[in-house]
């Protein structure tokens, strides 16, 4: 696109709803200045990785602007449903940022539930406006633009229409392990500004604070400047300060070796929702912890909105509008509460949607947070536990015990963590992704084995009901002596995961390391033997062939490449640690292996899995394999559908085939075995 006169002054059109993020004086207040000053061709974010924090703008030389108020619809208005039919050419012209997608998704999934579409890709914050205003995409869903994405748009002529559809808030988040669990916010300013240095001057521990920060024009970038900052300036950090994801930030906070230092910030959905783990709490703010309520009642004093962003110039029958005219209305509000957002106003569900209407108030209270009442003893049996009694009594006093459940619960829908989790458990048993539940929640039981069994009921708002049971699902979550006075035994096995950075073009590598309380020998060895391990794998061969060819598939834009993640799992006395290649937001089928490595937990060492399952088990015996799910290798060409046949069940391989290759995966048996055809088959065994 040309770029026009470079004096032509932005027009922001603001949409407001009968309330507003923040209070409504204070909405306008934080409207931009857009910056009236020449520039070169407008250029797209730097996919490079080389980050900086973004700064507020010199107000000099601005022109301030004036937004136009359109009144919203009468309060229960009827809206009328987008046509589906009509989207469907357009579903590919949204975008938006990472902390959007569930809500892109679930408007795809109502508005074209019969007729099969994809969810919109998600580019990123700065990349979907980038899009938006070079003409590559017409509606992004994005948190509200930064002072670079103003003068992009000012650059090239193009008027803005900002509309808030739902609530957030920016978040700041610390270690577990740090004993602050409230700031107010000028220390938070006085912190980042480099007045305050150490934690002790807001009631920690006498150690330096490492204050993360995010990349310029990031979402969360551009909040922090907008309603912590307010005008004033950020000390410069080193670039190591400055992680290029979300994700990474949550990393930084949670994992790394300056985690009980560190200090950062997100967006309350994100954390809460996309990237949760036990290793960070959300501060409070001036007294006001950030929670679904205090956020969408304004207590909370960081709140903002998710905003649908336009170009002014889209037409005004456009059914894109369609789409955001929907969503403010009170269905389309319980569409996003059902994503899992917050509304622009107080909930009042209005019963629109397949599955039950809205969440249920069970559902809706603190995922994150809880303190065991347990006592400080472990009890000889079950008996004394009336199941009407708190989830709390459960667990010895003080053990945050919902993060535990919830992290158990996820760890059971998603083998590995990933900044851009939604659905990997089988799009067939979702209805929105699992956001957790609440520390007060009813419906679970102990059984004298050591086990919590929680309970989603027909109706609950992420699992579709079951057509031969009144329980969607249950989960199995071990209780262990360490943390319950009912639990058995101690726990025996744990990974984490990190993000160790580029593997190769466009390819981030994810590592773990194991813990074996009972066996910290062993642990140390199977530790350092995965840390040589991680460090030489290769970067040829037909392995990365493979990957290659997924990658062409897949198409990772250059600013948020694939993330190459391990699965850990144990079967009998041996571990394995295996890269497949997954996705998270498309077609499911069952991934390659192409890196393994397994090892015996009795004493660390590195074995053979498929020569120690010979050895143990005198494989082959093909009596068995009426048992296992059979399929031949996915197959990628370009940019196609990936191709991969299900065997029907009880399929035999052919007597000559030969197991080539064997791991353990998801708590299963998975081998690669080869046909006297040369057909190669993958097979798992789950029993």
């Amino acid at each position: 696109m040309k770029r026009l006169i470079a004096s032509v002054l932005i027009t922001l059109l603001i949409i407001m709803t009968l309330t507003s993020c923040g209070s409504s004086a204070d909405f306008f207040e934080r409207i931009r200045e857009a910056r009236n000053e020449s520039s070169a061709e407008t250029e797209p974010p730097d996919p490079s990785g080389e980050a900086s924090p973004a700064t507020p703008a010199d107000p000099s030389g601005t022109t301030p602007v004036t937004p136009t108020v359109t009144p919203p619809a009468e309060p229960g208005a009827v809206i009328p449903i987008p046509d589906g039919r009509e989207l469907a050419p357009l579903w590919p012209r949204i975008d938006g940022s990472t902390a959007t997608i569930p809500l892109t998704a679930a408007l795809v999934d109502f508005i074209a539930f019969a007729l099969d579409h994809q969810p919109p890709e998600h580019s990123t914050t700065p990349y979907a406006y980038y899009k938006l205003i070079n003409g590559l995409a017409d509606l992004i869903f994005v948190t509200y633009p930064s002072e670079n994405e103003f003068k992009m748009a000012s650059d090239e002529g193009i008027e803005l229409e900002i509309i808030p559809v739902v609530k957030d808030a920016l978040v700041f988040l610390v270690n577990v392990e740090n004993p602050v669990n409230n700031v107010s916010l000028s220390d938070l300013r006085d912190i980042y500004t480099g007045k305050i240095t150490s934690w002790d001057a807001v009631g920690g521990a006498r150690e330096s604070i490492v204050p993360y920060q995010r990349n310029a024009d990031s979402g969360s970038q551009t909040l922090f400047l907008k309603l912590l900052m307010d005008g004033r300036t950020p000390m410069t950090p080193p670039t190591e300060w400055i992680p290029e994801t979300m994700g990474g930030l949550v990393e930084s906070v949670s994992y790394y070796d300056n985690a009980k230092s560190a200090l950062g910030y997100s967006v309350f959905y994100f954390v809460n929702d996309m990237y949760k783990n036990d290793q960070f709490k959300l501060l409070g703010i001036d007294g006001v912890a950030p929670t679904r309520d205090s956020i969408m009642s304004g207590e909370y004093p960081l709140d903002d909105c998710y905003y649908a962003v336009m170009r002014k110039d889209t037409p005004a029958d456009s059914p894109l509008r369609s789409i955001v005219d929907w969503l403010l209305s009170d269905a389309g509000q319980d569409l996003a509460v059902s994503a899992g957002y917050i509304p622009l106003k107080p909930y009042n569900s209005v019963d629109t949607f397949p599955y039950g209407s809205a969440i249920d108030p069970i559902y809706l209270g603190d995922v994150n947070n809880s303190s065991g009442t347990g006592g400080t003893a472990l009890k000889s049996s079950v008996d004394d536990l009336d199941a009407r009694k708190p989830l709390s009594d459960l667990f010895f006093n003080g053990f945050n015990y919902i993060r535990y459940i919830n992290d158990e619960i996820m760890a059971y829908l998603n083998k590995t963590d990933n900044e851009d989790f939604r659905f990997t458990w089988g799009d067939e048993y979702l209805i929105r992704p699992f956001t957790g539940i609440p520390n007060d929640y009813p419906y679970y039981d102990v059984w004298n084995t050591g086990y919590l069994y929680i309970r989603f009921p027909n109706g609950n708002p992420f699992f579709k009901p079951s057509s031969y049971s009144d329980v969607s699902l249950s989960v199995y979550i071990r209780l262990t002596e360490d943390i319950s006075p009912y639990g058995t035994g101690m726990p025996d096995f744990s990974v984490k995961y990190y993000n160790s950075g580029r593997f190769m073009q466009n390819v981030d590598l994810y590592t773990v390391s194991v813990n074996l309380p009972a066996s910290p020998e062993v642990t140390a060895s199977i530790n350092s033997q995965l840390q040589s391990w991680f460090e030489a794998l290769p970067k040829s061969g037909e392995a990365v062939k493979l990957l290659n060819d997924f990658l062409v598939w897949y198409a990772p834009p250059p600013h948020h490449p694939y993330e190459l993640q391990p699965t850990a799992s144990r079967w009998e006395n041996y571990l394995s640690v295996t890269y497949i290649l997954q996705t998270y937001d498309g077609p499911a089928f069952y991934p390659h292996m192409i890196f393994a490595k397994c090892f015996d937990l009795n004493t660390g060492v590195s074995v053979d899995f498929l020569e120690a399952l010979q050895n143990d088990f005198g494989l082959p015996d093909y009596s068995d394999y009426s048992r296992a799910t059979v399929v031949t290798l996915v197959e990628f060409n370009g940019r196609d559908q990936p191709s991969q046949d299900y065997l029907p069940e009880g399929y035999i391989p052919e007597p000559g085939s030969a197991i080539t290759d064997a791991w353990v995966m998801w708590g299963g048996v998975f081998m690669y075995i080869t046909e006297p055809d040369g057909r190669v088959l993958q097979v798992g065994f789950w029993n």
